[in-house]
This record gives C-alpha cells, sequence and structure tokens, in this order.
C-alpha cells in the first residue's frame, strides 16, 4: 500500500483498450466498406504521374510485386514517417519527427485493489502504476530520445532504476531491478517542436499535405501514439 504520509486524492475514471485487437477490428471493418487489406507488404516506391500516385508494393513472404494507382496516398508508418518520406519517396522533407522511448517494468503486485495510481514525479514528470492480468502491477513511464533503429528499443539499466525509484518514493513495500518479471519498451513518433526535453514534446497530432492543385495528394500523418514495441 502507498506509504502513510499520502493521505489525499483525486478520483477520476478512464477506459482501456487491446490495442492489437482494436487494430484488427479496425482492419476487419475497412475491408467490409470496401478496402483491400494487406499485411506482411512493403511500399517499394511510390511517384507522382499525370497526377495519380503510382505505388510499387511486394509481398514480404511471397516475393511477389505489383503496382496500384490511387489519388491519396497516406504516410502512416509511426516511427519510420522520415524514412519513407526520404528513401521510399525520395523527399527532402524530413526532420520533422522525434523519436522519444518510453519504458514500462512489471512486479508482482504492489496493493489489492483495482485501480491505478498517478503520480507527480519530482522531475515534473507524471507516472502511473497500473494493476496488471490479475497478480501483477504495471509501472510506467519513462520519456527520453531514441536513437538507431526502433526495431531494436529495449529498456535500459537507467530506466528500470527510475520506475522502481517512483514506485519506491509512494509505495511502503520497496522494489529492485530483482523484482522486475517483464519489461517493455516502446517508441513514440512525436512532432520535432523544438522542445528541450524529450518529456516537453508535444503529444498533439500533426497532419501534413503535400502538391499542387491537380496533382495526386499524399498526406503525412507524422505522429502517433506508440508504433514500435519491443517485449522482453
Amino acid at each position: 500500500m502507498l506509504k502513510p504520509q499520502f493521505e489525499t486524492a483525486f478520483e477520476f475514471s478512464d477506459c482501456w483498450v487491446n490495442d492489437a485487437r482494436m487494430v484488427a477490428l479496425n482492419a476487419r471493418d475497412a475491408a467490409d466498406r470496401g478496402a483491400t487489406i494487406r499485411t506482411r507488404t512493403v511500399v517499394t516506391s511510390a511517384r507522382r504521374e499525370d497526377g495519380i500516385w503510382h505505388v510499387g508494393r511486394s509481398d514480404t513472404q511471397s516475393g511477389q510485386r505489383e503496382t496500384v494507382k490511387a489519388r491519396l496516398l497516406v504516410n502512416a508508418s509511426g516511427p519510420w514517417v522520415n524514412q519513407v518520406l526520404s528513401g521510399t519517396l525520395g523527399q527532402n522533407r524530413v526532420g520533422n519527427v522525434r523519436l522519444v522511448q518510453g519504458s514500462h517494468i512489471v512486479v508482482k503486485k504492489l496493493y489489492d485493489h483495482d485501480r491505478c495510481y498517478m503520480f507527480q514525479n519530482a522531475d515534473g514528470r507524471i507516472s502511473f502504476v497500473i494493476p496488471y492480468e490479475s497478480e501483477f502491477t504495471l509501472i510506467g513511464t519513462t520519456d527520453h530520445d531514441c536513437e538507431g533503429d526502433p526495431r531494436d528499443v529495449k529498456i535500459s539499466a537507467s530506466e528500470i532504476d527510475y520506475l522502481c525509484g517512483i514506485a519506491n518514493e509512494y509505495f511502503d513495500k520497496p522494489i529492485s531491478t530483482a523484482d522486475v518479471v517483464w519489461s517493455y519498451s516502446g517508441v513514440r513518433p512525436l512532432y520535432a517542436d523544438g522542445a528541450s526535453k524529450a518529456q516537453e514534446t508535444t503529444r498533439d497530432y500533426v497532419l501534413k499535405t503535400s502538391g499542387h492543385k491537380g496533382d495526386a495528394a499524399d498526406q503525412c500523418l507524422d505522429f502517433s501514439s506508440v508504433d514500435s514495441a519491443s517485449l522482453r
């Protein structure tokens, strides 16, 4: 339970969703409305020609290649937005994305009720502690710039120490690295608004369009929530 000096809190209601299932349901709904869903498919090229996008794609399992045509192209590739812009589209309009890593740890449950906690940390950040899978507690999250390929992201020792320290500041049962039974990390593709610290970077969505009147349009959904996760 919480340390005895913490006596006052505010309570509010929220909800959670199985994000993997939500993606599947969105795809199923789109297919029911006429969309073609192509999983395990890579876009290899995209060019405007006579007012139409010509998009090359390749099936990563069969190797089959094809070209499709479209009036509108949406780049919703999360942490790989810049890679798609520069590599696939051959554009120089990159550098608008700031990749920020957030990590979480799971320990054996720290309390018996079904409510979560949100804490104000000494560094000004907000953290959360949530009941997880009946027998565990989830603690998150961190904020720091991610370097390298988002596919390779994983929690660092300093992040584990940071998250353990958050729990130890508020709960009467101390935890350490040895108590971590699982961890995972994700990468947030955020708008590079010039903030000096990763934690201060805006979480707003940014939609950019390009092209001239009469051109095939492209939209760049630069930034969304966690798009790349590494489970450890």
